[in-house]
């Protein structure tokens, strides 16, 4: 019996995906080892000059990779704020109103139908972009002074140091929840990480039971209906 697809997610969102996530990943472990200067003795200064130099190159890629994806697909960029800041329906709101009695008990609790990104995902990704925007942000004017002549204050520096820490908290304290439902560890979403990390096609009945609205429009269309 054939069972109906649908694409969710093609090979370049994908790929930056898990680009974007390798590089979260180094960059938070050689971060935690710039953070506490006592590791900088333990490590030794030859050590502790390759880890920053590994930190400040991938961050180059970090802050590039969303740029360089925008510039190749503009759509991705309008689609990306179009789905975050579109209008709360009801069945958001009732979503929101529902999460946490669905934490607990799937089974039973019935949740309503949703977009293409669902309303508590909308609010978590907004927290996620403005983290990420903001380490981003600060990491450039902590590097600041090595390209510039003026001397910048120490005030100004602690400023922009404790505002990457923080950004950085905010992201340490979302991964694992982003991690939770979009790897698949929540019983009901753990046949979704294929969306990201497989062929990015997910099952018929899957999509109508996380994004309903969305999938019904797709299956309408057919445009990225397949059958396997």
């Amino acid at each position: 019996i054939l069972t109906k697809y649908i694409m969710r997610h093609d090979k370049f969102p994908r790929a930056n995906h898990c680009a974007f996530s390798v590089g979260g990943i180094i960059l938070s472990l050689t971060g935690i080892l710039l953070f506490y200067p006592g590791l900088g003795k333990i490590m030794g200064d030859s050590t502790f000059k390759t880890v920053t130099t590994i930190h400040h190159i991938i961050a180059i890629f970090f802050i590039g990779i969303p740029i360089i994806s925008w510039i190749i697909r503009p759509a991705n960029f309008k689609h990306t704020f179009h789905n975050l800041f579109m209008k709360w329906d009801d069945d958001d709101k009732k979503f929101m109103r529902l999460f946490f009695p669905y934490l607990l008990n799937a089974k039973k609790v019935h949740m309503p139908k949703q977009q293409f990104v669902k309303s508590g995902q909308r609010f978590s990704d907004i927290i996620m972009y403005l983290c990420i925007f903001g380490i981003s942000l600060s990491g450039v004017l902590l590097l600041l002074p090595n390209f510039t002549p003026i001397v910048w204050s120490s005030t100004l520096l602690q400023i922009w140091r404790a505002g990457h820490d923080l950004c950085f908290l905010g992201i340490f304290m979302m991964f694992p929840i982003h991690v939770f439902f979009g790897g698949g560890i929540f019983q009901p979403y753990h046949r979704l990480a294929r969306v990201m990390f497989g062929d990015g096609y997910v099952s018929e009945s899957d999509a109508l039971y996380h994004w309903g609205h969305w999938a019904e429009e797709e299956l309408t269309s057919g445009e990225n209906v397949v059958e396997k």
